[in-house]
């Protein structure tokens, strides 16, 4: 797990509230800068558990703390404020984790949709080597032979010169060749 670092939003919040109110809402910025030096690195060490991201950790954690720091009037008088910032960090990152899983099931169903949905090619080995080639080349190989485009109007397309799209071509029908042990025609147009 990676090294949890104190962040500077401890130190901008403090100086914020300190120009913005002469203090940390009547409780001194000692009390907040102590919880946040003790219960921080262990919160985001606890959240990298739920989110498997150490820099959305530490997001979480900076903005429970960014909450904490609003209602500090509030919450620092209780016996441990610290539970109260746990809390709000442990809600943000389950909803993250839930969130992350949503988008995760929601692309993996998007591309089977899309798999599904493909234009059957009539070589099995044919698909599979177009999916290995990089996406460039992938796109010009699709535009070029499967919508039988004219190289100029694939190059728009792309963003690339003709020049640029026949050297991506000249490469995936290398690379294609490599993949389905065939010859090459050096001849493209």
């Amino acid at each position: 797990m990676p090294d949890v670092s104190r962040p500077t939003i401890m130190d901008d919040m403090v100086r914020a509230d300190a120009r913005d109110r002469g203090g940390l809402r009547g409780v001194s910025g000692d009390e907040f800068r102590d919880l946040f030096e003790t219960t921080y690195p262990r919160l985001v060490r606890t959240l990298w558990f739920v989110v498997h991201d150490h820099e959305l950790a530490q997001e979480i954690a900076q903005e429970a703390f960014v909450e904490l720091h609003r209602q500090w009037s509030k919450v620092g008088s209780y016996d441990r404020p610290e539970l109260w910032v746990r809390r709000v960090a442990m809600r943000k990152a389950q909803r993250e984790a839930a969130r992350t899983v949503r988008r995760l099931r929601a692309e993996r169903d998007s591309v089977a949709d899309l798999e599904a949905s493909a234009p059957e090619l009539p070589d099995p080995a044919l698909r599979a080597a177009i999916r290995a080639l990089p996406p460039r080349q992938r796109a010009v190989v699709a535009l070029y032979y499967l919508e039988d485009r004219p190289m100029v109007q694939v190059a728009d397309l792309l963003g690339c010169s003709t020049a640029t799209g026949f050297v991506h071509l000249h490469r995936a029908r290398h690379r294609l060749a490599e993949l389905l042990a065939e010859e090459v025609d050096d001849d493209v147009r």
